[in-house]
């Protein structure tokens, strides 16, 4: 289990589009993703909504088609989210703690189940009422953009 300190600074760090580009840009980078995730358009992403995101986002992210993440597509889809704006040296902590984010067994393999888990462990960690769903207010909160 990853200590505290890395899921916190990986979540940071992985909502890098919402950080580097400010509160606007980063509010409305949290809109589309939630939008993209609520596939029923009900208001809310359940569990089983953020798994099949996970999916479509392993398939878009998984750039040789193997079935794993390398460390070199992590570290793209890192850049591509804004650590491309952050200095060399704390990019390459970013990238890292994508990594071992992802990594959730350790084996250095990232395989669509990681990526299934890690999203719902973040669905899990939004879902601040604790009804199971995650509304776009809290996705708002957890990426600190307003709270409740």
């Amino acid at each position: 289990m990853k200590g505290p300190y890395v899921a916190a600074l990986a979540l940071l760090l992985l909502s890098g589009a919402v950080h580097a580009q400010g509160n606007a840009r980063g509010a409305a980078h949290v809109a589309k993703m939630f939008r993209e995730s609520d596939t029923n358009r009900d208001g809310v992403i359940t569990q089983a909504e953020a798994r099949a995101a996970a999916a479509r986002e392993f398939r878009t992210h998984d750039l040789d088609g193997d079935g794993l993440l390398s460390h070199a597509e992590i570290r793209k889809m890192q850049l591509d989210a804004g650590a491309s704006q952050l200095p060399r040296a704390l990019q390459t902590t970013v990238i890292d703690a994508a990594f071992a984010y992802f990594d959730v067994d350790g084996d250095r393999r990232i395989t669509p189940a990681n990526v299934q888990h890690t999203q719902v462990q973040l669905l899990l960690q939004a879902d601040f009422d604790q009804d199971g769903q995650v509304t776009l207010q809290e996705a708002r909160q957890l990426h600190g953009l307003g709270g409740p």
